[in-house]
């Protein structure tokens, strides 16, 4: 299960987050790790990016990202 088949609202522990190189370093250095819960706290028009909240950090991501971000309930 992805970040994108949570519903608004909903939170998830991240299992697993398939992002390398920069991307990856920016998530990690934002706090975005396994482990770590994160709710969705929206989405744009058309699912093309999804807001995420976790700790005090609210982050905005394309679904392409939204997608290698794996998470259980």
């Amino acid at each position: 299960m992805t970040v994108l088949n949570l519903k608004k609202g909903e939170r998830a522990r991240v299992t697993a987050v398939n992002a390398a190189g920069a991307e990856g370093a920016r998530l990690s250095a934002l706090g975005l790790k396994n482990g770590t819960y994160v709710q969705v706290l929206g989405y744009s028009l058309f699912k093309s990016s999804v807001l995420l909240g976790f700790g005090a950090v609210r982050l905005s991501v394309r679904s392409s990202l939204a997608s290698r971000i794996e998470v259980a309930k």
